[in-house]
């Protein structure tokens, strides 16, 4: 394998078992099947005001049950082959999985009015199963030798997830009792900042550096270009850090300005880094590959890396106005757009290539191996990447409409969406070598093998 186009560096006999990320990897389509339901279910009033507990069940959906949970899964994979650092106890990912699927399930139940009484509980469970995350993923690539971009923005993400669950568990303490040191909007603005641009985009971010040269053969990065993304993310998470610790110590002179508005402000150059500088960074890689094939899976990273500036944008505008649809589009269009189209994509890439490496790889000369984009049809992907971008359009103009009939039908169209991506994951995961046949006589040569396509 280390022959293959940008892999020579990768520590791929450091691999986990592929039951690790797959696991993750086969749950995440679950959620959007879910988030599908909730929205089917309930119609506009999922789409309607952003503070009432389905759509907050429905934002969590798509942060933590899809997003996170494939996240994590890829973590539990780059964490040996990327950053060169073997996570400890690895088979306690079970447990991380088990907890934090718990936890999900049970916030979701809590928050659509189900099974009120969860609400503490999950908080609970989704903690547990994010430290004990960081304690064994986060500890060892924080330990890591391994110098480099993605390794510093995989260390950022990580940082990000700490803040968010220390945020989150004391926003949920001050929701219960209002014990908030100072305005709700103030905790909100940082929670989702951290989440959004630390977590998310400071992961995304990292990931591209590696996996774009690799898998569509570009030019590789710059070393000035990926640290000026790296600086600006971190810059973007730090100040509105220190703005609220500011805060809870002691009320800052600020010369009229709110601690919200500083908070805001200090999240500009992350916001800058994830949805302007590195967008502009891959997508002009990407005019720059070596291998023009249209690979469906590069159409999800071209897309989504084009809604990151409206994602900035829209950004902009919920400071200005106080049309609560403007704050939910840009939550839509933030993690059912730009991310989430991104996620789905790489989804398309890192499945095929693990079932590949794990179960073919091994037999290469044996026997005959499939290229590892035959393992999944691209027409099943271009399906998917067509009913996620209807959904996402339809959802917006159901934001903008409150339309319960166009809200159902985008329901619809995001819980296909998560059917289509479990669909072929699931084939993925179903495809093995034909044992039978290793050992009778098959060349290297005659098969054509060696290739991941």
């Amino acid at each position: 394998m280390s022959s293959l186009a940008g892999m020579g560096h990768l520590s791929l006999d450091q691999a986990p078992p592929l039951a690790i990320p797959a696991i993750f990897f086969v749950t995440a389509p679950v959620a959007v099947m879910a988030a599908g339901l909730l929205l089917l279910w309930s119609g506009t009033f999922a789409l309607q005001l952003y503070w009432l507990p389905s759509v907050v069940g429905l934002t969590h959906l798509g942060t933590l049950g899809f997003l996170t949970m494939t996240m994590m899964g890829a973590l539990y994979q780059m964490a040996p082959v990327v950053a060169g650092a073997p996570v400890p106890f690895i088979r306690l990912a079970h447990l991380v999985y088990l907890l934090f699927c718990l936890g999900v399930a049970f916030l979701s139940l809590s928050l659509m009015g189900l099974w009120p009484g969860l609400i503490f509980q999950s908080f609970t469970l989704i903690s547990a199963a994010i430290l004990l995350f960081l304690a064994t993923t986060g500890v060892a690539i924080v330990k890591s030798k391994t110098q480099g971009e993605t390794v510093a923005g995989m260390r950022l993400a990580l940082f990000s997830l700490l803040m968010l669950v220390l945020l989150g568990l004391t926003m949920a303490g001050g929701f219960v009792d209002n014990s908030f040191l100072g305005f709700r909007q103030f905790w909100l603005q940082i929670h989702i900042s951290t989440a959004l641009m630390g977590w998310v985009g400071g992961l995304i971010t990292a990931v591209s550096w590696q996996i774009i040269p690799m898998f569509y053969l570009t030019p590789q990065f710059t070393a000035v270009g990926k640290k000026a993304v790296l600086g600006l993310t971190t810059a973007g998470i730090i100040l509105p850090l220190a703005v609220l610790m500011a805060s809870a110590v002691a009320p800052p002179n600020t010369g009229g300005w709110s601690p919200t508005m500083l908070a805001i402000l200090g999240a500009l150059p992350a916001a800058l880094g994830v949805w302007l500088v590195h967008p502009y960074l891959i997508l002009r890689n990407l005019n720059r590959r070596r291998r023009k094939r249209l690979d469906p899976s590069l159409r999800f990273w071209q897309l989504g890396l084009t809604l990151a500036p409206l994602t900035g944008a829209l950004a902009v505008i919920t400071c200005f106005t106080e049309d609560p649809r403007a704050t939910l589009l840009f939550g839509w269009v933030a993690i059912w757009g730009w991310a989430g189209i991104i996620v789905h994509g790489m989804l398309s890439r890192i499945v095929p290539f693990l079932i590949w490496f794990h179960r073919f790889a091994p037999h290469i000369g044996r026997m005959p191996v499939p290229a590892m984009r035959n393992l999944l049809p691209d027409a099943w992907v271009k399906f998917g990447l067509g009913l996620h971008v209807s959904s996402l359009v339809l959802g917006a103009v159901a934001i903008a409409m409150r339309d319960p009939g166009v809200s159902r039908v985008t329901g619809f169209l995001v819980f296909s969406t998560g059917l289509s991506l479990l669909h072929w994951i699931v084939h993925l995961l179903r495809q093995k070598p034909d044992l039978e046949v290793v050992d009778e006589g098959f060349s290297t040569d005659e098969q054509g093998l060696g290739r991941s396509g």
